[in-house]
């Protein structure tokens, strides 16, 4: 085998080993991220802590809408 083709092999053979090994990325959908963000709400709300739940609810909203182009979650109620 040729050098050339030796270090076509092994960058072949790294690429593919690296295309097995790599995380899979999981799509969340808005009603999955408007249910997560609900039951922190719920959290933040019976710690009894208002400013705890104003944080949530406003860090929580930001979120939401800059992954989902300006969307809200319509279950979940400014504190």
């Amino acid at each position: 085998m040729t050098s050339a083709l030796k270090t076509l092999a092994f960058a072949t053979l790294s690429a593919a080993a690296l295309l097995v090994s790599a995380p899979t990325v999981l799509a969340v959908t808005l009603d999955e991220a408007c249910t997560k963000f609900a039951a922190k709400m719920g959290e933040a709300q019976a710690s009894g802590n208002a400013d705890q739940v104003k944080t949530v609810y406003s860090k929580g909203s930001q979120r939401i809408a800059s992954k989902f182009n300006g969307a809200t979650c319509p279950n979940v109620k400014a504190p």
